[in-house]
């Protein structure tokens, strides 16, 4: 059941900031670089129309998935994140909503000007993400298959846009792996707060060590499946995306290696630090599998 918070008092730059924060802006600044930058690797004469088009719908679906995630998540995140503005009451049930009704509404509109194939994937996105928390009721394994896949639709959204939809294939699915690994790990820390949900996570469900497990063997099939990609796909710069997929990898194991041994709140700060911080070596490294022109 969701309870009725009582906002704080907030006005101009501390208002700004507790809907920064709702919104989760780096996440979504991150899914529009990835979107641009898929654009740009496939067609260098793209309009700026469509970069524009591409990092507004972005940024607008995932600050509205964050936003009504936190509010149908309130009594969870009382437990997991009182940080969090809604928990912490610096804005309210119905501000956190109407954000999301909104952000949503104006990607649909922007992915309208886009074309019917950009418009069919945001539809979806925003339907998976609006009933994101339900759905995770049912079975928060299944939640992780959903985030994982609206991640992975990163990149082919920039190739819908200009009309390559198949080009970014093995990205999508590396971004695939790697959201899942990452959902996987985020629930080992959330374990508490699911369990009073009454949530079944691979965690919850099977412990601690085989959501270890999982995630490492997720991160291990990546690693793998670098030389497999440097040998099938006609990369355009080849040891670019070697280097930085490799950075990548190495930076998130070594962040969830210290939180697997520590489990405290620093390290499992830290893994999040690091996987963010490796998304940017991400798109660097999944952009230089596109073919070259």
């Amino acid at each position: 059941m969701i309870s009725i918070s009582s906002p704080h008092s907030l006005g101009g730059v501390h208002l700004a900031q507790a809907f920064a924060r709702l919104f989760r802006l780096p996440v979504g600044i991150l899914a529009a670089l990835a979107g641009c930058a898929s654009i740009y690797v496939l067609d260098v004469t793209a309009p700026l129309r469509a970069y524009l088009l591409t990092a507004f719908m972005l940024v607008c679906m995932t600050s509205a998935a964050c936003a009504i995630n936190d509010y149908w998540d309130l009594d969870k995140d009382r437990i997991d994140h009182p940080e969090r503005p809604l928990p912490s009451g610096d804005l309210s049930l119905s501000q956190a909503w109407w954000a999301a009704i909104i952000l949503f509404s104006c990607a649909l509109i922007a992915a309208l000007g886009a074309g019917i194939l950009p418009f069919i994937l945001v539809l979806t996105s925003t339907v998976l993400l609006w009933n994101y928390s339900h759905l995770l009721l049912y079975n928060g394994i299944l939640g992780n298959l959903i985030v994982a896949v609206v991640v992975s639709a990163l990149v082919l959204l920039g190739s819908l846009v200009i009309h390559q939809p198949f080009t970014m294939l093995y990205p999508a699915g590396f971004l695939f792996c790697y959201a899942l690994a990452k959902e996987i790990i985020w629930d080992i820390h959330d374990a508490e707060g699911d369990r009073s949900q009454g949530i079944i996570t691979i965690a919850n469900s099977w412990g601690d060590r085989v959501a270890f497990a999982i995630a490492w063997g997720l991160l291990s099939f990546l690693l793998g499946s670098v030389p497999i990609a440097l040998y099938l796909l006609p990369m355009a710069h080849p040891w670019l995306f070697t280097v930085f997929s490799l950075i990548l990898l190495v930076s998130l194991e070594a962040a969830l290696a210290r939180y697997q041994q520590q489990r405290n709140s620093a390290a499992y700060q830290g893994f999040i630090f690091w996987e963010r911080l490796g998304m940017l070596c991400g798109i660097i490294a999944l952009l230089e599998t596109a073919p070259a022109v």
